[in-house]
């Protein structure tokens, strides 16, 4: 039984292999010495027409076509290997750039932002309710003292005693003291520290920090006492029933029964917007029965927060005591929590605020021990100790004598090479950094951190694709795009000679194929809303002169120059040119149409009949069809060429076997 279960499992996988081993042999075409296999073909298919499951769909003869393509193509590749375009140090310099800076980019977004962002993206589903403690240290007590002191508070809690009641006896937080320590909700994003945030997250419930954290000249005990899934929006409505009565005169007992009147009447089934329209003092919100549109954590006072957070949808609170009043709240929806692409740009912009720079600096790091990066302290000493030079970091400085002592100075090497102080101070200029600032040790030691974080990781990029298949990819397509273009280039484009005389020519030839269509010109006034447009149409067929009507009505901006006016169009260019070609005489008005996020009337100014283009008006167009002819016959006279020296042959019927 186990043996047959065995083979059950390891059987699709055989089946897969054998496949695969199975198209890899099979041929589907020749040129020269050099043979086409069915799994390349598949591959290439596969990537050009839109996915596997469509490719398995489609017919022979769209295979036969493609072969014949794929077959130019890959010719192509070899003429230009035959050309040395592989050697080419331009070309190679193209490629080399190309697949530094892209891969820069790559690397950053699959080693940093991809995978925190996404850590962000789940942190910020869970709302987290803190406490603390902090302690500081003054001119009475250093540093270790309060680190002592800490770490016997946090031995106290642990053994048992009152988080909230130690918080009120040694935190000196004046705003949290007084409230057991608690500085209310947060959630990912929202704090300015990730080393803390990294540990707030890593605590369940009714833990503490084991050790005292330092942040903000405070040291810090934390516990977490609330985690819960959090709602990112809320809508509500509530009614407000406030303490003092219409002549302002506060009366707490009347404004409490009253309230509990309410509810009572909302316990037999009474409408909550209609009570809130009823009764509500709070007059904005009461007049939408109560609505408070979606709102965010903290846009409220906490005590409403405290209650309306916690509702579900459609459930109506207890009766809640602000400093406003008694309130009665509902809840009426909850926003659903964005996907991931929706929110990705907004994860971005949090997280380049707070972990980005933390998080580059450990990939960087990373790279400065596999790269062998070293620092030259002597040399940043020397520059150190040179207080009295003046240079600048402007074009002046290669004239300056700070280039002259230190110039060729090494101040890092990666890999065993030396980056001089001359390359630093190039690139600062190349990235327009620091400009006009006084060269000092504050100025190197940035300009060392910044440029030789930029080589590192153009060093890494330049052998990503060793590690990273997809980028492998991006750059073995560029360069082969490359290579092509400049066939193209060499073969077809920088062969076409047009002048004025051949296209007038070839225009002579082809009259027949430039004609204008049936065409119509007219005026168009639009507006947003239909009673406006109305308006318009009754000023505008009871005489009023059309721009007249059109500087009144018109909502629709970009043609104040030429008001509603578009010259001669095709007469199914658009529904503005169907609506004006409707129209039975010149000078008709169009009655209103919906066009757009609004409304239109036209006004039809002239018609104009099929009929030829002048050379003029053909000239551009033949110009276009003429070069694209000469392409063609060009890059068809390459192929053929490529075809007499590589004789290729096609197998058709190996491709029966294709995606089977």
């Amino acid at each position: 039984m186990r043996v047959t279960k065995l083979i059950f499992l390891i059987l699709p996988l055989l089946i897969s292999i054998t496949c695969k081993a199975q198209s890899s042999k099979v041929v589907v075409a020749e040129f020269g010495d050099y043979k086409i296999y069915l799994d390349e073909f598949e591959n290439s298919y596969v990537k050009n027409s839109g996915g596997l499951e469509k490719a398995k769909k489609d017919s022979l003869s769209a295979l036969k076509n493609y072969l014949d393509l794929y077959v130019n193509y890959r010719m192509k590749l070899r003429n230009a290997d035959v050309r040395g375009y592989k050697t080419n140090l331009d070309m190679q310099k193209e490629l080399k750039d190309y697949k530094e800076n892209l891969g820069s980019t790559i690397i950053l977004e699959k080693e940093i932002y991809e995978p925190n962002l996404h850590k962000l993206y789940e942190r910020r589903k869970t709302e987290i309710r803190a406490s603390h403690i902090m302690l500081l240290s003054d001119s009475n007590t250093t540093e270790a003292q309060v680190t002592e002191l800490a770490q016997k508070i946090i031995d106290r809690i642990n053994k048992g005693e009152d988080f909230a009641k130690l918080a009120k006896e040694y935190s000196k937080d004046a705003n949290t003291n007084n409230n057991g320590g608690d500085f209310y909700y947060f959630t990912a994003g929202q704090i300015n520290s990730v080393e803390l945030e990294d540990i707030l997250y890593g605590l369940d419930v009714g833990q503490i920090t084991q050790t005292p954290f330092k942040f903000n000249n405070g040291y810090h005990i934390i516990k977490i006492t609330e985690r819960h899934p959090r709602n990112i929006s809320i809508r509500a409505q509530h009614i407000l029933i406030k303490y003092a009565d219409s002549s302002n005169i506060a009366d707490t007992a009347k404004a409490l029964a009253k309230i509990k009147g309410i509810q009572e009447e909302l316990k037999h089934g009474a409408d909550f917007s209609e009570l809130a329209k009823k009764y509500s003092d709070d007059t904005q919100s009461g007049k939408n029965g109560g609505d408070l549109n979606f709102i965010s954590r903290g846009q409220l006072i906490r005590p409403f927060e405290e209650v309306v957070f916690r509702l579900a949808k459609g459930q109506i609170s207890d009766i809640v005591q602000t400093q406003f009043g008694f309130h009665l709240i509902r809840v009426t929806d909850i926003a659903k929590y964005p996907d991931y692409e929706a929110e990705k740009e907004n994860l971005k912009t949090i997280y380049q605020h707070t972990g980005y720079s933390r998080d580059y600096e450990r990939l960087i790091n990373k790279y400065r021990t596999d790269y062998n990066y070293k620092f030259n302290q002597n040399t940043f000493d020397k520059i150190a100790q040179k207080t009295t030079d003046t240079a600048k970091v402007n074009v002046h400085y290669w004239n300056s004598d700070f280039q002259k002592d230190f110039g060729s100075s090494p101040i890092f090497s990666i890999n065993g090479k030396d980056y001089i102080v001359d390359s630093l101070i190039s690139a600062l200029l190349k990235k327009n950094a620091s400009i006009d600032m006084k060269i000092d040790s504050k100025i190197i030691g940035y300009g060392v951190k910044n440029y030789s974080s930029d080589l590192l990781l153009q060093m890494k990029a330049f052998s990503y694709d060793k590690d990273n298949p997809e980028f492998a990819d991006l750059i073995n397509e560029y360069e082969k795009g490359m290579y092509l273009f400049k066939l193209l280039d060499e073969e077809v484009w920088s062969k076409i000679k047009l002048d004025s005389t051949k296209v007038e020519e070839f225009w002579k030839q082809n009259k027949e194929n430039f004609k204008w269509k049936d065409r119509v010109e007219f005026k168009e006034i639009y507006a947003l809303s239909d009673s406006t447009i109305n308006k318009g149409y009754s000023m505008a067929v009871s005489g009023m002169n059309y721009d007249s009507v059109y500087v009144k009505i018109n909502q629709r901006a970009g043609a104040a120059n030429k008001p509603g006016y578009t010259g001669l169009v095709n007469i199914d260019a658009n529904e503005l040119a169907k609506q004006a070609n409707a129209l039975k005489n010149i000078g008709d008005i169009s009655k209103p149409f919906k066009m757009d996020d609004g409304w239109s009337i036209v006004k039809l100014l002239k018609r104009d009949s099929v009929k030829l283009k002048t050379y003029d008006e053909a000239k551009a167009e033949a110009a276009s069809i003429l070069q694209e002819n000469e392409s063609k016959r060009l890059e068809d006279e390459y192929i053929n060429r490529l075809k007499d020296i590589y004789h290729p042959k096609m197998y058709y019927n190996e491709l029966e076997k294709a995606f089977k």
